[in-house]
């Protein structure tokens, strides 16, 4: 089973997504989590991803992809 969950900062996706998670044995994949993990880790990567976080633009899914 695959479900996604979209939504604005601040609106619960990972509170829910915990939730269901849970109660249906499931793995979350949370895409901000492994950013901020990257980030806090200052690698080359975390250095590069600070960057364009900090410039306001989105990360792109090169960068994604390569975390994922």
């Amino acid at each position: 089973m695959n479900i996604i969950i979209f939504g604005p900062p601040g609106a619960g996706k990972g509170t829910q997504s915990d939730f269901i998670c849970k109660k249906f044995n499931l793995f979350k994949l949370s895409t901000g989590e492994l950013l901020r993990k990257e980030i806090n880790k200052k690698s080359l990567l975390g250095i590069e991803i600070t960057s364009v976080v900090n410039s306001g633009t989105l990360v792109s899914d090169k960068i994604i992809n390569n975390l994922i």
